[in-house]
């Protein structure tokens, strides 16, 4: 039984980052506002997971207000970065999470890990290379700073859904879409007056987005966590990494300039490294 509750998260997983994968090559394909993109895939994805919503089950404590805050951030950095520079760099960036959430380790404990010490510094040079790639080929420099704070507003969504998700993990990413939607309408006027610029084609397009990549992806991703550690959870979730900018490059023709590919195996080096450091660690712990 534990075999089989193991390997049906991994495949929940392995699932959401094929869902996630598929806002690459839509993002680059419309033309529509990024914030009207943004705040209309997390409406349909609300209203998707709406009848799992139950609102008893949902743990309200200081974490909640962080997990919406960082999610909406979340959500907006991704579909802007996604609009104005390299799908690569867009998508890799969220997956620095793990660099934040060692220098906020190190920040308060004032304690220097050094068995992560290594992966940090691998990760950190990938995230410079990306950076080196701002006005090359389909990058620019705003939108390279913009993705750069996916990682944070990653980390602190990953650190606070802890608390929040593990009651009804549908429900709260349920709510977290909704909360999303309405700020994003709410400030940001483009988004209000886009909708009469939409073609049935974008409407098709916007429903598979809210559907499919946001509930299905983020849904799928909150079951999978339940039943695998985090930590395998954010490995298989680098495969969004290794399919958005495949997905990019063969249905858009886009393809990433040589240093973010160089950059993209850096950080993705680094964060493996990591990973299976943490697992050594565990099992001598043990």
């Amino acid at each position: 039984m534990k075999f089989s509750n193991e390997l049906k998260g991994t495949l929940l997983v392995l699932l959401a980052a094929v869902c996630w994968s598929i806002n690459s090559p839509i993002v680059k394909y419309l033309t529509l506002d990024p914030f009207l993109i943004c705040g209309l895939r997390s409406l349909i994805a609300g209203l998707a997971l709406l009848p799992f919503l139950r609102i008893r089950e949902i743990r309200r404590n200081r974490c909640l207000p962080l997990y919406f805050i960082s999610y909406t951030a979340l959500c907006l950095s991704v579909i802007v970065s996604l609009s104005l520079t390299s799908p690569a760099i867009a998508i890799g960036m969220q997956y620095t999470a793990s660099l934040w959430i060692f220098i906020g380790t190190v920040v308060v404990t004032r304690q220097l890990l050094w068995r992560q010490f290594l992966p940090v510094l691998i990760i950190s040079a990938g995230v410079a290379i990306f950076m080196m790639s701002g006005g090359s080929g389909d990058s620019n420099g705003t939108g390279n700073t913009i993705a750069l704070s996916e990682g944070i507003f990653f980390a602190l969504m990953t650190l606070s859904s802890k608390k929040v998700t593990d009651t009804n993990a549908l429900g709260a990413v349920c709510l977290a879409n909704l909360a999303t939607a309405g700020v994003v309408f709410l400030l940001f006027e483009p988004a209000r007056l886009g909708f009469a610029a939409m073609t049935p084609l974008d409407w098709i397009l916007m429903l598979i987005m809210g559907i499919i990549q946001v509930a299905g992806g983020y849904g799928l991703f909150a079951m999978g966590v339940q039943t695998i550690s985090a930590q395998k959870a954010s490995l298989l979730a680098l495969l969004e990494m290794i399919l958005a900018p495949l997905w990019v490059a063969l249905f858009i023709g886009t393809i990433p300039p040589i240093l973010v590919q160089i950059g993209l195996l850096v950080v993705l080096a680094g964060l493996l490294l990591e990973t299976l450091g943490k697992r050594r660690h565990e099992k001598i712990k043990k």
